[in-house]
């Protein structure tokens, strides 16, 4: 993680904005931070902590962040960009605070924040938002938590000594903050649950063995009595077992072999019942067709009667179709009768309606159907009728069609009248416009030949309203211009009367400084006297050479600075005189009499005035052409429209002529159609009752045609019956009718005759089965069969009862015997498990020698790696005097904190002391070399974290100036390795040998940074 730039306001000190570019402060590798004591340089590293992790460096708390020097709305934000990850990143930070209401009274809860960003050029991409995720983001960039950060890149002010000075369960937790050993404890605490279960299973494993002896003592219990030998279990070992194991196999056998016997007894019992049940059903079934063929004998004589009654039904089925064909044939003659009469009644009703019919017909009488020829001479009477009236109404046709004509004609004649009188309107109405356009076009034509005057005067006004505004400018610089200059001098003066009066000092105090340089023998070299009894005191008072440098620069600068301001108002004053000039030229010639400053209100008023009156002609100008077009356009429609109109007068003209040519058309049809109707008729209803009427004639005709065929059929199907009655010997109709009422139950009758041969046959061919007639006539004795069969099945049961419990017992013996073999197997196995388990956790725990837990000793071998790296360190700082080492004599007993103690090697006395004995200086180093150390080990087990930044506050004031160049030393090895490191001190050796870094200056309104070149104290 290298940190590029800071950004902060409202945090701490800091009630302002403030950035600290670490690119420019990093340009050598090395840069200082110093100022006064409470100025603030300890805030810093808090903010830079702040803005990655939201915790603070220190020993401060987050909740006391905001500036106490700040608006009281000010919300404290931080803000850093750095690089990590191979990335470029911006995280920003808003502290949780209370800051005032914007309306009202009393302060109000502003919440923390955090957001996180990828910088890539000008642009930002959100990555993250919110606390956590931003802490987890930033985390996993970094490779850090905010605790190794305050250990290996930023050291806070008093705390990178604790490693040294601590007590070895203090070193315990820091160490466990810099290395995550949670994993061994938790290995410990799994390997101590892995004991313990290891004991408990043991335990239960030899529960479950005792539990198995039981039940097989259970299981073995009631067959005991069955067996001569007494068995002893839960006391006995492998024999006895074992004689259980055959004492079982013995029974079961036994029990076996009863069961075999019980089974084949009753089998023989079974089928002696299966043979006695199947004579038993032979028997029943001859008894049972013996019964059923005497009911068939009694049932003969109805039998008898059903055969004569299937005869005569069919004889009567050979008379049905002639039968219903005379049926039919009567009932075609009632129908066409009916029809005849309904098509008379209907003509008489049409012939009544109809007019202007001819006498024939008019004359028939319709009362009964009239003869075929009357009818005919009837139809060729209409027919003829028909032509004529059809001719008629061909004629009215005519007629209504000059009428349409005279309509569509007059129509025709009133539109072309309505756009005549349009096409008179357009043709005014572009007239008009044309008027308008002519004159709008002379307006724009005069507009663009006075353009040219309007754009010079409006060039002219502009150029005086600009100078005029360029006038004012001048005055007001000049004004600020001569306040500046006036400041100047003052200044000149203040560091003039300074300078002297320092120097007037100085003189006074040479005796002084004179007498300071005096050495005993050595003539004096203001009187040359070799004693000096009463030589100068210097005053409290007396002026340094430094100060008179100082001060004399500080003049210098003066004078420079009033230089500069009176040139700057030299040169505005020459800037205003030009101008006014200028002004006086361009407003000679409308008014020499008037100063320019009075012409100001006239020269704007007539500047806008001008440009107006260009604008305004520079429109019409432009519109110029499009007026030319418009002019053109409207001669060409003036033209169209006038031919349109000519057009339409002759068209209407031609109107007028057909309208009066298709009247007199009109009235010479109408006269010949009267004449033809004779009256004022209708020739449409008259045809169509015609052709109605006629129609009704030949629907008659048709009817009498039909009616005259159905008697001749009706008359041939009577004949026809009457023979096929007599040939099948039926007197009449009345006796075929129940006959062939009788024929629909014919096919039950004959179903039920075919039934009663088939069951006749059947009981018949029964009887005469072989194995029928051998069987004796009493029943056989089923009761006897069955009851020898329960008898032996009881025995049965009895039998499988036994050698279901004993092969039970067996079943359940032998599993659990075999149960118990297993069980021993494994218990000596879990045993073997459980000591192995149980020695590991003890000596994990530190029960066990070398009485040191897994987690301690991983701590220590961490310490003992950072030791190493200090070493490397603390021999360079040192001159190879102080090597750190580990110590198990930490004065308590062993196990407790063990590995974890820390003595130092003083090469000197080849004696090792504790590291409390140290100086300040030395302690400094030796926590130093630690701390980098630390940073060596935490960069070497965090996966390749890149660790290019460190921060340094405090702690080199308690070293000599030897030591002090090799402690620099060694961090200008560490920076020429590429690392950017910060130093926050007051010892002004460090100041004459970094020249880069910022001093943070305090005052009453807060604290502020001055970014530059350290100068020397």
């Amino acid at each position: 993680m290298r940190p590029h730039q800071l950004e902060m306001q409202a945090f701490g000190p800091y009630a302002e904005a403030v950035t600290i570019p670490f690119d420019a402060l990093s340009r050598d590798g090395l840069f200082l931070i110093h100022g006064s004591t409470g100025a603030g340089k300890t805030y810093l590293l808090d903010a830079l902590c702040f803005a990655l992790y939201g915790d603070v460096s220190g020993e401060r708390s987050v909740k006391g962040l905001r500036s106490d020097h700040a608006p009281p709305q000010a919300i404290p934000q931080v803000a850093l960009e750095f690089s990590a990850a191979g990335a470029r990143w911006r995280v920003e930070r808003q502290a949780a605070c209370e800051v005032a209401k914007s309306r009202g009274e009393g302060t109000t809860s502003k919440p923390a924040r955090a957001s996180l960003w990828r910088c890539q050029g000008e642009e930002r991409q959100p990555v993250a938002s919110g606390i956590a995720e931003v802490g987890r983001e930033v985390g996993r960039l970094v490779g850090l938590d905010a605790a190794q950060f305050r250990q290996v890149i930023l050291l806070p002010q008093g705390r990178f000594a604790d490693v040294l000075r601590a007590r070895p369960e203090e070193r315990e937790t820091l160490l466990k903050t810099l290395f995550d050993t949670a994993l061994y404890q938790r290995a410990t605490e799994w390997l101590s649950e892995q004991a313990r279960q290891a004991r408990d299973q043991l335990e239960q494993r030899q529960s479950q063995q005792r539990q198995t002896l039981s039940q097989i003592a259970e299981a073995w219990a009631p067959w005991q009595r069955e067996w001569p030998q007494q068995l002893e279990l839960i006391d006995g070992g492998p024999p006895e077992r074992a004689a259980v194991q055959a004492a079982i196999e013995g029974l079961l056998r036994q029990a076996r072999e009863q069961l075999s016997a019980a089974e084949a007894a009753f089998s023989g019992r079974q089928s002696a019942l299966g043979d006695c049940r199947s004579q038993l059903e032979q028997w029943q079934r001859r008894q049972l067709a013996r019964l059923r063929l005497q009911a068939l004998e009694q049932e003969l004589p109805a039998i008898a009667a059903l055969r004569q009654g299937v005869e005569r039904a069919e004889r009567a089925e050979t008379v049905r179709a002639s039968l219903e064909a005379a049926a039919a044939a009567e009932q075609q003659l009632q129908q066409a009768a009916s029809s005849c009469a309904e098509q008379l009644n209907q003509l008489r009703q049409q012939r009544d309606r109809a007019q202007q019919l001819p006498e024939a017909v008019a004359q028939l009488d319709l009362k009964q159907c009239p003869e075929p020829r009357l009818l005919s001479g009837c139809l060729n009477l209409l027919a003829t009728r028909e032509r004529e009236l059809e001719h008629v109404l061909g004629l009215a046709r005519e007629v209504h069609q000059a009428r349409q004509a005279i309509q569509e004609v007059s129509r025709a004649l009133r539109e072309a009248t309505d756009r005549s009188r349009q096409g008179e309107e357009k043709v005014a109405e572009q007239e008009q416009g044309r008027s308008a356009l002519q004159e709008r076009l002379q307006a724009c034509r005069s507009a663009r030949d006075g353009l040219a005057g309007l754009e010079q005067r409006a060039r002219a006004a502009q150029s005086l309203t600009q100078t005029l505004q360029q006038r004012q400018q001048v005055q007001r610089q000049l004004g600020s211009a001569a306040g500046a200059a006036l400041e100047a001098e003052a200044r000149q003066q203040q560091a003039r009367g300074h300078q002297l009066d320092l120097r007037e000092r100085q003189l006074q105090g040479m005796a002084a400084r004179l007498a300071t340089g005096l050495q005993a023998g050595e003539a004096c070299p203001v009187c040359g006297s070799l004693d000096h009894p009463q030589p100068a005191a210097a005053q409290a008072d007396a002026v340094a050479d430094q100060a008179m440098e100082a001060a004399e620069r500080q003049l210098e600068l003066a004078s420079l600075a009033l230089s500069q301001a009176r040139a700057g108002q030299a040169r505005q004053q020459a800037l205003l005189e030009g101008l006014e000039a200028q002004l006086r030229q361009l407003a000679w010639g409308e008014s020499p009499e008037t100063s320019p400053a009075q012409q100001a209100p006239a020269a704007a008023q007539a500047a806008e005035a001008a440009q107006a009156a260009l604008t305004k002609a520079q429109q019409e100008a432009k519109a110029l052409p499009q007026l030319e077009q418009d002019v053109a356009s409207v001669d060409l429609r003036l033209q169209r429209y006038r031919k349109r109109l000519e057009a339409l007068r002759e068209e209407g003209g031609s109107h007028r002529e057909r309208l009066a040519q298709q009247q007199q058309h009109a009235a010479t049809l109408q006269a010949r159609l009267e004449q033809s109707l004779g009256g004022d008729h209708d020739p449409t209803t008259l045809l169509e009752q015609v052709q109605a009427l006629r129609a009704g004639f030949e629907s008659l005709a048709e009817a009498a045609r039909l009616w005259s065929t159905a008697a001749a059929r009706e008359a041939e199907a009577r004949r026809r019956l009457d023979a096929d009655l007599a040939a099948a010997h039926f007197a009449d109709r009345r006796a075929l009718a129940e006959a062939l009422a009788a024929a629909e139950q014919r096919q039950t009758w004959t179903t039920r005759l075919r039934q009663f041969e088939l069951e006749l046959q059947l009981q018949q061919k029964v009887l005469a089965e072989p194995a029928l007639q051998q069987l004796p006539e009493p029943s056989p004795d089923l009761a006897g069969a069955e009851a020898a069969l329960a008898a032996s099945d009881a025995a049965r049961r009895a039998a499988l009862a036994r050698f279901t419990r004993a092969e039970g017992a067996y079943a359940t013996i032998t599993d659990l015997l075999a149960r118990h073999r297993q069980g021993e197997n494994e218990l000596a196995a879990e045993l073997t498990h459980s000591d192995l388990v149980q020695g590991v956790a003890a000596r994990c725990q530190g029960r066990s020698e070398p009485n040191i837990s897994l987690q301690r000793w991983v701590l220590s071998a961490y310490l003992e790696e950072i030791c190493g790296y200090a070493n490397q360190r603390l021999g360079q700082m040192t001159a190879g005097r102080y090597e750190l080492r580990l110590s198990d004599a930490s004065g308590q007993r062993r196990g407790s904190q063990a590995g974890l103690g820390l003595r130092v090697l003083d090469a000197y006395t080849a004696e090792e002391r504790e590291v409390s004995s140290l100086s300040g200086g030395e302690t400094f180093q030796a926590s130093l070399a630690l701390a980098l150390g630390v940073a060596d080990t935490v960069q070497a087990h965090s996966g390749g974290v890149a660790l290019d930044t460190l921060f340094i506050d405090e702690g080199f004031g308690s070293l000599d100036a030897d030591s002090l160049q090799l402690a620099m030393d060694e961090l200008d090895r560490l920076r020429e390795g590429g690392r950017m490191i910060g130093l926050i001190s007051h010892v002004g050796a460090l100041r004459e040998r970094i020249r880069c870094g910022l001093e943070v200056i305090a005052s009453e309104r807060g604290s502020r940074v001055v970014l530059g070149t350290v100068t020397s104290p």
